[in-house]
């Protein structure tokens, strides 16, 4: 029987992978309306643009304290890697296979490059530009057209209802239990809960957009949504922005364009079942996991403080980095070049 700690740690791991998934999905409707949209998603690197998937916070002064650079990080790595080399140069000289030090060197860059890059990563969210298109689009189209063939107003009371009944006691929902436990103050008042989780959840219409592109449907919904953001997004890039140039035909052919995708969107929710979206998204929203629906995932203090330090180990005859666990025979019991002791046990 699984004790209490361990019970504890399979929730906040469960936690975590359901964040990253969210985070996945929202970064796939962004670059989805990117590209929908006829603009460059990537740079020459094949890192996103910013004006696809930006930093963003809840609080600006943390959004600009970005003390330790890419540059610094790679110092530190470079001393510890010397550091460690000539501390251990007597045990380097007597390995039998010099290669491995190579295997260590490239494993612990590999380690320090991932950690950086999802503590980076953290608080990355859809670009304002791309999430005003968004919102736009759900406010004139999809939300007015929704609640009139799809009953899609039992959806909007349904989440009020929930956003109420967690303001008035945070620890009726499981996940939000889990967040105030492991995260948050566990023994603030009630209270103080529901103030700090306030900064945690997506309001108002930002909720709603947030919900309809989260939604997992048996339908193309957010496929949908997707194209008529994205020729919005369009539209606006090209015959919107200031200080950009368009030719009236081209204009004109854009704007048909975002107006066939509207139409095409109408003949599309007429053709489904009359409230069958509303039926979805209620079946969703009354149960234990509804808030991922609304979280905002770049406000969620989730630390790499979570993440478990691999367990160093050694043996008479040999000795074990402690970093990434790669094995290294030492003097007459280094072992022979088939022997399987000698991979790396990462």
């Amino acid at each position: 029987m699984a004790t209490v700690s361990e019970h504890d740690s399979a929730t906040m791991a469960k936690l975590m992978q359901r964040l990253c998934a969210l985070k996945r999905i929202d970064m796939k409707t962004s670059t989805d309306i990117a590209a929908l949209a006829n603009c460059r998603v990537r740079d020459n690197n094949g890192n996103l643009l910013p004006s696809v998937w930006t930093r963003r916070s809840i609080n600006n002064e943390h959004d600009n304290a970005t003390l330790l650079t890419r540059d610094a990080l790679q110092k530190h790595l470079s001393a510890f890697l010397d550091k460690n080399i000539e501390t251990n140069s007597a045990m380097l000289v007597k390995l039998a296979d010099p290669g491995l030090l190579v295997d260590w060197v490239v494993k612990t860059a590999e380690l320090w490059e991932h950690r950086y890059a999802l503590k980076r990563d953290e608080k990355f969210d859809i670009s304002h530009s791309i999430e005003s298109a968004m919102s736009e689009v759900v406010l004139e189209h999809v939300l007015p057209f929704l609640k009139h063939h799809q009953n899609f107003a039992d959806v909007e009371e349904q989440l009020e209802l929930n956003m109420q009944q967690l303001r008035a006691d945070p620890a009726s929902n499981k996940w939000a239990r889990v967040l105030l436990r492991h995260i948050s103050q566990e023994r603030a008042s009630s209270a103080d809960q529901a103030d700090e989780m306030f900064f945690w959840l997506h309001r108002g219409n930002h909720a709603l957009t947030r919900l309809l592109f989260r939604l997992d449907t048996a339908t193309e919904l957010r496929d949908r949504l997707c194209l008529l953001a994205g020729k919005l997004f369009q539209k606006k890039e090209t015959c919107e922005r200031q200080g950009v140039y368009a030719s009236q035909r081209q204009r004109s052919d854009i704007v048909q364009l975002y107006n066939n995708t509207v139409i095409a969107f109408r003949e599309f929710v007429r053709r489904m079942p009359g409230g069958r979206f509303a039926q979805e998204a209620l079946a969703q929203l009354q149960r234990e996991d509804w808030i991922f629906l609304v979280v905002d995932h770049t406000a969620v203090p989730v630390t790499l403080a979570d993440v478990q330090a691999p367990v160093p180990h050694a043996e008479d005859d040999e000795a074990a980095c402690p970093t990434c666990g790669a094995a290294f025979p030492l003097g007459a019991a280094a072992l022979s070049p088939g022997d399987p002791r000698k991979r790396l046990r990462a």
